[in-house]
């Protein structure tokens, strides 16, 4: 008896873990999602287009992937220059927001600490020393700029909190 109202609440559609599926069965899924999506029915879905299923059409997309009509652009492989940038750029983030010169975005306030300032405007200059010898000359100038921009405002900052 309960089994039957679990079966007549199931809004149709079924949820498949793809990390675990082999790469032929992902490539055989897509097809079967892109019909659905398109408004027939597959073995592959249940049957059930999703207009059946209860769920948006950007369900569906979110689903498959993507928006229809988008190509999916492959990610390249990151290399440790573009992790230690990314990093910078974090650090440089927040040593601006612990100046006190940006709105930290999470507490909507403007907040001054210029010990965490101070760290991450160290932390940016050593990860900078490290990479520097394999970066190319614009991004070189560019960070360089960065870590003086940071140093500037940190000694303004300190002058006027005195």
């Amino acid at each position: 008896m309960t089994d039957d109202k679990v079966e007549q609440s199931d809004p149709g559609f079924r949820i498949v873990d793809k990390r675990k599926a082999p790469a032929d069965e992902r490539a055989g899924e897509g097809a079967a999602e892109e019909e659905a999506r398109s408004g027939g029915s597959s073995a592959a879905d249940g049957g059930a287009a999703p207009s059946d299923a209860g769920g948006t059409e950007a369900e569906a997309e979110a689903e498959a992937g993507g928006a229809s009509g988008e190509e999916q652009v492959p990610l390249e492989p990151v290399d440790v220059y573009g992790v230690v940038q990314y990093c910078i750029s974090l650090l440089s983030g927040h040593a601006w927001q612990t100046m006190g010169l940006v709105m930290n975005p999470i507490t909507r306030q403007v907040e001054r600490d210029l010990k965490q300032a101070r760290i991450a405007i160290d932390c940016i200059e050593a990860l900078y020393r490290q990479i520097e010898p394999g970066m190319a000359e614009t991004d070189a100038r560019q960070s360089r700029q960065v870590l003086n921009d940071l140093r500037m405002n940190f000694v303004r900052q300190g002058s006027q909190g005195s």
